[in-house]
């Protein structure tokens, strides 16, 4: 359960760090999950994620991601679904019911790791709506300035949606100090191995190239809440899974409710 100042802390910045959730067995187990699914990705006679690929598009640089890798395996099934996560998220949300939209595996290899320019997630989620989904992120490894550790804006989820002006942000360190009379701060946010961070989906976030020696894994668990209806006009990978109507709330075989619990 979060305190009342932690919800207090989300509700002004748009993020935080809700601290330890895994111990180094579960941390483990959930690392060799990430490298199985990505080594097995050719495999036909297994479940595999609905999507597998280099994010950046960039072999020299790659960040890969794999969208619900849930659906491939059993650890992460059990997770998306961990009481002490979605407990938290309805505090943040005020939801009486949760839904998993999608989870998202974001690896940053050693050396080479390349950069997540800055965005916000609702805007890039066009078939959903309203935009009120909060994140769990979710650290495999370590997330610090040295491989690649989230930053973002605090503040920035009140602003709107604000994505084609983040587009228009071609280096990513190169974020202006001011945006429409207000003033942008750039926040990196650490977050330790088997700790979860949560963020709003307006949130302003990224992070940069990954070049220490280390991985930079995590998932991302991207939640629903009952308010989440369709919109038939938008294009996304999750698209040919949705099984309702134009309008009508979000549920089915690939979005089950995991709060409350059963």
């Amino acid at each position: 359960m979060l305190t009342p100042t932690q919800i207090e802390q989300f509700h002004v910045n748009g993020f935080l760090n809700g601290g330890q959730l895994l111990n180094d067995e579960e941390v483990e187990e959930l690392r060799g999950e990430v490298m199985r699914v990505i080594d097995e990705r050719e495999r036909t006679d297994i479940p595999q994620p609905v999507s597998l690929r280099n994010l950046g598009g960039n072999d020299s640089t790659p960040v890969w991601q794999i969208v619900n890798i849930w659906e491939a395996s059993e650890p992460f099934r059990r997770l998306v679904s961990r009481q002490e996560i979605t407990t938290a998220i309805a505090q943040l949300t005020g939801a009486t019911e949760l839904r998993i939209w999608h989870d998202q595996i974001q690896y940053k290899p050693p050396q080479i790791g390349g950069t997540t320019h800055w965005h916000q997630d609702a805007p890039l989620w066009p078939i959903i709506a309203p935009m009120t989904e909060v994140t769990a992120w979710v650290a495999l490894d370590d997330a610090d300035e040295s491989n690649g550790c989230m930053s973002m804006a605090p503040g920035s989820h009140t602003w709107g949606n604000n994505i084609d002006f983040l587009r228009q942000v071609e280096e990513y360190d190169s974020m202006p100090s001011e945006f429409q009379g207000r003033a942008v701060q750039v926040t990196r946010c650490p977050v330790k191995k088997g700790e979860v961070h949560f963020h709003h989906a307006l949130t302003w976030h990224g992070s940069h190239n990954n070049t220490s020696q280390r991985p930079r894994r995590a998932i991302a668990l991207h939640y629903m809440t009952n308010e989440t209806r369709f919109v038939a006009s938008g294009e996304h990978v999750m698209k040919p899974f949705v099984e309702v109507g134009d309008g009508e709330q979000m549920q089915g075989e690939h979005f089950p409710q995991v709060y409350p619990h059963n």
